[in-house]
């Protein structure tokens, strides 16, 4: 997979079944293709998009809102496309959604031993603000609740805008 020729689009039935593959990838409590079903047929609160590298699915991200926040559902990278920005384009690209669409904030989970996508959220604004205990059944394992404010505000359009520049000049070197 050489290249970051990446296109963000819709997430629609046909991608289900390359969604569950990279969803079992990477969990150890992975959701179903009938969960990611219910999750896309809900399209008024829902935003759920795909990362297509050439025809191969290589990641997706999922999104909730009620009123003007949002919740980031789940996000997953194939790990053979790991490093290659695949998961900041598709954060990114939720982000925007979000605020663009009015939300204001948006939370979401992470392992706390997941430092990579730690690493990630950080980098787009989020802040540690609480600990789900025993949260992950399959291990007992802590999640880490995450914030990230304002999403509208210069601030943070100007850290987004500079994370995407600087995947474009990734892009450009690949």
């Amino acid at each position: 997979m050489s290249g970051l020729e990446v296109k963000i689009e819709a997430m629609h039935r046909r991608h289900l079944a390359a969604v569950e593959r990279v969803e079992r990838e990477l969990s150890a409590i992975p959701w179903s293709k009938s969960l990611f079903l219910q999750e896309i047929s809900r399209s008024g609160d829902r935003y759920y998009r795909v990362a297509m590298c050439r025809r191969e699915l290589v990641g997706f991200v999922g999104m909730m809102w009620v009123a003007d926040e949002a919740h980031i559902t789940n996000l997953g990278v194939s790990k053979r496309a790991w490093g290659k920005g695949i998961a900041s384009r598709l954060l990114l690209d939720a982000l925007d959604h979000a605020s663009d669409g009015g939300i204001k904030d948006c939370t979401l989970e992470v392992r706390a031993g997941n430092l990579r996508a730690q690493r990630l959220y950080f980098r787009f604004g989020f802040v540690a603000v609480g600990v789900r205990r025993a949260y992950y059944h399959n291990n007992d394992e802590d999640a880490i609740i995450m914030w990230a404010y304002d999403l509208a505000s210069d601030r943070e359009r100007n850290r987004r805008a500079g994370i995407a520049s600087a995947l474009e000049v990734r892009k450009g070197d690949g």
